[in-house]
């Protein structure tokens, strides 16, 4: 475990996640959103092998697995990016199984990751980038205390089309002191 919340265990990817890790990323409901398309099962093989010789704050991504404690099932997954040019600079991202949505797995692992990473590196501000039409994705930071800071209209070519991109973020210090 590297970090938790009050239903999720935030660890290390293992190969045990590798059916439930390709399934999520197979989901087109839960890819509408991301970068990706689809994953097959040596592309996954491949991600999860990438990961095991990654750290948490080290420049570029590290993702998390997210583990409901009560089940033990993979729910989805976060990722912290430490900016290389400015390790004060950080990005996050966040993806849910589908049958695990309107929960609030995603609001619960935000909250934790934003707290981990302000409390174990020396983070000043920590961005999201979300398409506006994921209001469910908006609503997630707002309640984590992330401001709306940009709305970038057709400013990205994702998936065929121009997309909209908003930048969401929070500094250290809009969070309560611990």
């Amino acid at each position: 475990m590297i970090f938790e919340s009050a239903r999720l265990v935030a660890r290390r990817f293992g190969p045990r996640d590798l059916a439930a890790f390709v399934a999520m990323r197979n989901d087109p409901e839960v890819a509408r959103f991301q970068a990706w398309e689809g994953c097959s099962e040596d592309d996954g093989r491949q991600r999860l092998a990438e990961m095991t010789g990654r750290n948490p704050g080290e420049p570029g991504w590290f993702q998390f697995a997210l583990e409901e404690k009560i089940s033990g099932l993979l729910v989805g997954d976060c990722g912290l990016r430490s900016l290389e040019s400015d390790h004060r600079l950080a990005q996050i991202g966040y993806t849910i199984t589908r049958a695990c949505w309107n929960r609030g797995f995603a609001s619960e692992a935000v909250g934790a990751l934003t707290t981990y990473a302000f409390a174990q590196f020396p983070i000043h501000r920590i961005t999201a980038s979300v398409d506006p039409r994921n209001v469910a994705s908006c609503r997630v930071l707002e309640k984590n205390r992330f401001v709306k800071e940009g709305h970038f209209r057709k400013s990205e070519w994702f998936k065929g089309e121009w997309a909209d991109d908003v930048i969401f973020a929070v500094l250290r210090d809009d969070r309560p002191a611990s």
